[in-house]
């Protein structure tokens, strides 16, 4: 006898009750995984999966993005401390509103604010005593000095992002200094440049300083003066060798080039990169040509980023030859480098797990060439790809659908608006 097939919707309920039957740890770890959208969409099913949902687990590293948080009821600000969130990113926000979140939110950790409008905003950071990661990104509207007086009194911060500051003054750069606990440090301002003394004086004393981003305008002498042994007399130019010995434990640099202050003096950059042996991490940013330091990039490098840059065929050969640790480059709108050198891309960076070539031009063959990559696991080929539906389609058959493709760009992301916006 021939046994009935089952209808679809007792099928879908077999399933679900499988699912069901899975070990609580194993959905969870499922869940981790999910997108914010799609683990609304598990939570809403059931109390079961609510519950699930809601374990300070499966948020330990999210960041929440709050919008017009004066929409927000009781019940929503009770799910956010049942989650136990941590982290947070406020977008247009005025002083009830901050207050309100201060309110039910006062064990936050990493606090980014977009955009301050008052001083009251800054000064209610205070209630936050365990504030370790702080992104201020547009502190334009407020005084240098409200700014440093609040960021200073969290002694247990790791990481300080200031962006859009107008202008720092020594006095108040200096105090940076006593955040002793820093690994990471960006400093962007909008007018004037960082005074140099004062710049010398907080790296030097900052013993846990693991990346720094300065955007700044500085004359070549002054930018050699602010990277050398802090003494009572100022190094001589000629004394290279000294330049960032304190400095050698960072891992990660970030260098937005707006002014050429250092064209005229390669060997300068140069020999900043040669006495950085444990770079991991590099971020140029549309500096005027990758060449004329190439040789200099430490083999420690295990992320590259070059933003708007240019970079011959010679370069990305030597880079394969100096840094061949490679495991992420991103070359968004970098150019001076033909098709046949990205063909030879398998070859020249094997190791290559992510790979960014944003805004380049890229054909069927040269995307067929890097479906070779064997360790590659995210391809961004967006803005200005003229790919076919058909390249891709063999792209992930050739890959086993084991890399990442991104095709369309749905949202922008960067550690600093203020580097894309300069």
């Amino acid at each position: 006898m021939q046994e009935k097939s089952m209808p679809a919707s007792n099928t879908g309920i077999m399933r679900a009750t499988h699912l069901l039957q899975l070990p609580q740890e194993m959905l969870t770890e499922i869940i981790m995984y999910l997108p914010a959208a799609e683990k609304s969409k598990v939570r809403a099913t059931c109390s079961f999966f609510k519950d699930l949902v809601d374990q300070p687990v499966v948020w330990q590293k999210s960041t929440i993005v709050l919008r017009r948080i004066s929409a927000f009821n009781a019940e929503f600000w009770d799910v956010l401390r049942k989650r136990k969130i941590t982290s947070v990113e406020v977008k247009d926000i005025r002083l009830k509103q901050w207050q309100k979140l201060l309110r039910f939110m006062p064990g936050l950790l990493d606090v980014t604010v977009d955009s301050l409008w008052s001083e009251e905003i800054l000064q209610g950071l205070q209630l936050l005593t365990d504030l370790q990661k702080l992104h201020l990104k547009t502190c334009s509207r407020l005084s240098e000095r409200s700014v440093i007086m609040e960021v200073v009194r969290f002694q247990r911060l790791t990481h300080l992002l200031l962006c859009g500051i107008t202008f720092l003054s020594d006095s108040e750069l200096i105090k940076i200094a006593c955040l002793q606990n820093l690994h990471t440090l960006s400093l962007h301002t909008v007018q004037k440049a960082l005074p140099e003394k004062a710049l010398e004086y907080v790296l030097f004393h900052l013993p846990k300083l693991r990346e720094l981003s300065l955007s700044c305008i500085l004359s070549k002498e002054h930018f050699l003066l602010c990277l050398s042994l802090p003494d009572k007399h100022p190094i001589p130019y000629s004394s290279e060798e000294r330049f960032l010995d304190q400095l050698s434990t960072i891992h990660t640099l970030t260098v937005c080039y707006i002014k050429d202050f250092l064209l005229h003096s390669v060997d300068v950059f140069g020999q900043v990169l040669k006495n950085l042996p444990n770079l991991t991490e590099l971020n140029l940013l549309w500096i005027s040509n990758l060449d004329m330091f190439v040789d200099n990039i430490p083999s420690s490098l295990v992320k590259l980023s070059v933003i708007g840059t240019k970079l011959s065929n010679s370069a990305l050969s030597c880079l394969s030859d100096k840094s061949w640790k490679l495991r992420e480059m991103d070359l968004t709108l970098s150019y001076g480098f033909d098709e046949k050198t990205l063909k030879q891309f398998p070859h020249l960076f094997p190791l290559l797990t992510r790979l960014c070539l944003s805004g380049f031009v890229l054909t069927d063959n040269i995307l067929l060439s890097l479906a070779k990559m064997e360790n590659l696991r995210e391809l961004d080929v967006t803005d200005g790809t003229n790919l076919t539906k058909e390249a891709i389609q063999n792209f992930h058959i050739t890959t086993d659908c084991r890399v990442h493709l991104l095709v369309e760009r749905h949202s922008v992301s960067s550690k600093c608006d203020c580097l894309w916006s300069t």
